[in-house]
């Protein structure tokens, strides 16, 4: 998915659901960050980061 995901530091440390957990924040914070830039509104990385995993730790696992 990211180019540059196995250049951060860390980054190769991770198990494979680590990374598809890390995948899906990724991509929540994105779509929260577009959300609100539709609405008019600035949404920093860090806080578009902490509201996905706080919206990603509300909901099951799919896998559960």
């Amino acid at each position: 998915m990211d180019l540059y995901a196995g250049r951060r530091r860390g980054c190769r440390n991770l198990t494979v659901s680590q990374r598809e957990l890390a995948d899906r924040l990724v991509v929540r914070a994105e779509l929260l960050r577009a959300e609100a830039g539709r609405e008019g509104e600035f949404l920093s990385l860090r806080d578009a980061v902490a509201l996905a995993a706080v919206q990603l730790g509300l909901h099951a696992p799919a896998d559960v």
